[in-house]
This record gives structure tokens, C-alpha cells and sequence, in this order.
């Protein structure tokens, strides 16, 4: 089976980074990978490799953590949004990533903001959105068996 390989708008999703900023990360050597038809592509080891990087993390984790205090501090919401943190023990941290972030950019889930850290013993997943699309994400997870 082809390895799956990871785009730029698939690490802005997974960092909450800018593409600007994932772009300067690339210009700076921080962040490796190859680039096929003008277009960059990372394996899943340039990945993790990137999000462990300690000049990376302190910016990946501020944006995790903005996901869930913007979602809490905003009361004024106009429509139903959720907000959902999944920690997963069990689960492999790059099929974690990979089921969430290709799902999220090929499927019916676009507008789900999303966000993953798998830097710890626990991968941890953060959604938020639209309740019906981020429970239907969430049950789509478990349905395709715990990855």
C-alpha cells in the first residue's frame, strides 16, 4: 500500500498554523519535505518529525489551546456550535492524524475546525463546529474501527 502523504493545507490543519507560517518553517529547514508538481508533500515521519520540533511546539500548542478558549469565552454565538476534545490512549498518532485530516479536507466536514496533538503519550484530538458535523465526524472515527 502507498504511503499516504501529507499536503501544506493538511498541516495547517493539524498545527492550526498559517500556510505562510508552515511555508517559513520550510524556507528555514525546520520543516523537510519534497516538492512534486509544485506542490509540497511530507511523509508522515517529516510530520511528526516537524510537530515535536521544539521551536514548533510552543506555536501548536498555543493554537490548540486558542481553539477551546475562544469556543468558551465567545457568548454570543448566532447558531449551535460544539466543542470536543478527544483523548485517544489507544490509538496510533499518524492514522489518528491522517484519518481526521483527510476526512476533514475530502469530505463533508469542511467547516469543522480541527486540531491534533500527538506529541504526547495520548494523542489528543480537538473539534469544533457545528454539532451534527463534528458528532458525525466523531462516530464516523469509531465506526471505522479505532485506528
Amino acid at each position: 500500500m502507498e504511503e499516504e502523504l501529507y499536503l501544506i493545507n493538511h498541516l495547517t490543519m493539524i498545527t492550526g498554523l498559517s500556510d505562510r507560517t508552515i511555508r517559513n518553517y520550510i524556507a528555514s529547514g525546520i520543516l523537510n519535505g519534497e516538492k512534486i508538481n509544485g506542490m509540497w508533500h511530507f511523509t508522515p515521519e517529516e510530520v511528526d518529525a516537524f510537530i515535536k520540533n521544539p521551536a514548533v511546539r510552543p506555536s501548536i500548542i498555543a493554537r490548540n489551546n486558542s481553539v477551546v478558549y475562544d469556543f468558551m469565552l465567545n457568548d454570543s454565538k448566532k447558531e449551535e456550535e460544539a466543542c470536543v476534545i478527544l483523548d485517544l490512549p489507544d490509538a496510533d498518532r499518524m492514522a489518528t492524524a491522517e484519518f481526521f485530516c483527510y476526512r476533514i479536507s475530502e469530505g463533508d466536514y469542511k467547516d469543522i475546525n480541527f486540531s491534533f496533538d500527538g506529541n504526547y503519550k495520548t494523542p489528543r484530538v480537538i473539534l469544533r463546529g457545528k454539532p451534527k458535523d463534528v458528532f458525525g465526524l466523531i462516530n464516523e472515527y469509531y465506526k471505522n474501527s479505532r485506528i
